[in-house]
């Protein structure tokens, strides 16, 4: 396949919900309002992020999470900034997870119906676009999802969601790679692992994957998931991503060599990547993640110069103003 002037393969055009046509990757960022505020600050605002990394837990005050998101969203006018929403079925807390509070039997069986009418109306009244991956890292031991009652719980979501008449929401199939023997030998391999987890092609309007150390990239896993993804025709967003124990960006070249080069090169040369997601966080403020590093842009202008001149290629598009689509 012949490469365009500025490097990268032509994307592919599905047709699925909420998919950008053409040659675009939508630049989305996060994961919480004050990081996503100073890395909009940081990379500046004619290239402010058109996706907006939040979170709910199902099982919490969804008429609240609405409200409050609605004025973050809010704050960023007149651009229009979509909402890009990692739904828990755990009870997980920012700073750990709790693997032994995974409640999607209950949403499966009907016991979170209510909630899940509470996350419709929500999102209906935000007025907007919203990519919503649902069980997001459903593969991750660190939330204890079993396949079957997932599978279920996702096509009850799904099922109210297109009974609500929420044509502008899309269902987002997240997955995580699970590291390699060599970064945690204790971690076993098991090919094609998110496959138990499918729900199906017709409850599906994209697909995602989350990316954080630099072996992600290239492991197995991680390339069969992209070549499913493009065989079965879906879109791919990157849910999440950060670079992991690269040292930080405050080790300017070596990061930038170890996981941003590799990153866009993976953006760039597969076709069905039309969106990504960065987390824009000094991991070393939380104990569970506090050998990540620290990933704000703003904390090395060496890196933040590489990234916005990466950002500036029209491959990327950035949030529109009011009116225009996406």
């Amino acid at each position: 396949m012949s490469r365009q002037p500025h490097g990268y393969v032509p994307r592919a055009n599905f047709g699925r919900r909420l998919e950008p046509l053409g040659n675009v990757v939508l630049h989305g960022a996060g994961q919480d309002p004050d990081e996503f505020r100073e890395y909009r600050r940081a990379v500046g605002e004619h290239i402010t992020p058109a996706l907006y990394m939040t979170y709910l837990d199902l099982d919490s005050d969804v008429p609240a999470y609405f409200a409050r998101l609605g004025q973050e969203l809010d704050e960023y006018a007149p651009r229009r900034v979509l909402p890009q929403i990692g739904l828990y079925f755990t009870g997980a807390a920012d700073e750990d997870h709790h693997p032994e509070r995974h409640y999607e039997d209950a949403v499966a069986d009907g016991r979170h119906d209510a909630r899940i009418a509470e996350l419709c109306a929500g999102l209906w009244r935000l007025g907007r676009p919203a990519y919503l991956r649902i069980g997001f890292e459903f593969n991750g031991p660190w939330f204890g999802y079993r396949p079957e009652p997932y599978k279920a719980a996702w096509v009850r979501v799904v099922s109210t969601l297109r009974r609500h008449g929420l044509e502008d929401v899309a269902a987002v199939w997240c997955y995580c790679p699970l590291p390699s023997r060599r970064e945690e030998p204790h971690v076993p391999r098991v090919d094609r692992d998110y496959l138990p987890y499918y729900p199906g092609d017709e409850w599906v309007d994209w697909w995602a994957i989350d990316l954080f150390s630099p072996d992600n990239f290239g492991m197995d896993n991680t390339r069969w998931f992209m070549e499913d993804a493009r065989r079965r025709g879906f879109p791919v967003l990157i849910g999440e991503s950060t670079p992991r124990r690269v040292g930080g960006v405050q080790a300017s070249e070596a990061a930038w060599d170890a996981w941003f080069a590799p990153y866009f090169r993976f953006i760039r040369a597969h076709p069905t990547v039309k969106a990504f997601c960065y987390i824009n966080r000094d991991w070393g403020r939380y104990p569970v993640w506090s050998d990540w590093g620290d990933a704000r842009l703003q904390a090395n202008s060496t890196i933040l110069a590489r990234y916005t001149r990466e950002l500036a290629d029209p491959l990327y598009r950035h949030a529109a103003v009011m009116g225009e689509n996406i």
